[in-house]
């Protein structure tokens, strides 16, 4: 009897794996625009990527060999939660921003320095709040610069050149894109 009843649960799990599968990829898709969704095979360049990080390249003091060591030879940990909170450079800049700057921010990888975030629809208060709440940045749709990022099915973003940045961790206000301060800590390109 044990053997039957274990075959009939393997077989039930079997069965609904596809459509447990399915609804991650649509939950970790839904709000992301088809032109953003990748495959695997994006991914194909992270040590090339690494090799491009250096500390003079790094704002807020992030350190290349910890960019190095999330971004471009990880894809499922993160930096460590709260870390933006520690950067007082990056709490400065936003302050700054907020008080009399244009009262946005816009964020560049830390690899080929591309921008990747624009916090400028939605107020910069905001996105500290969210961001210090869930203790990473925390970007929404509206903050995505999609010609240069890119969503894979099981919820991990990245840039179009394949260099990790974090995960949608979608909640009830939808996606929401929980990313590694050293992975968009690059400086804007030299013009």
């Amino acid at each position: 009897f044990n053997g039957y009843l274990m075959r009939r649960v393997l077989l039930l799990l079997l069965l609904l794996l596809p459509a447990l599968f399915a609804e991650t990829t649509t939950r970790h898709r839904a709000g992301i625009p088809e032109e953003a969704h990748a495959d695997e095979s994006i991914m194909r360049n992270q040590r090339v990527l690494a090799s491009s990080m250096t500390s003079s390249h790094m704002r807020w003091n992030t350190r290349a060999s910890t960019a190095k060591q999330i971004c471009a030879r990880n894809r499922h940990g993160a930096e460590w939660s709260g870390l933006l909170n520690r950067s007082q450079l990056f709490i400065d800049e936003l302050n700054r921003e907020m008080d009399g700057g244009g009262g946005h921010v816009t964020f560049f990888d830390s690899a080929r320095h591309q921008p990747v975030f624009k916090v400028h629809k939605r107020p910069l208060h905001q996105f500290l709040e969210e961001s210090v709440k869930h203790g990473w940045p925390s970007f929404r749709v509206e903050d995505v610069v999609w010609e240069n990022v890119r969503v894979l099915e099981d919820g991990e973003v990245v840039t179009k050149d394949g260099l990790h940045l974090g995960h949608n961790i979608p909640d009830n206000k939808g996606p929401r894109l929980c990313i590694n301060l050293v992975c968009v800590s690059g400086f804007a390109p030299e013009e």
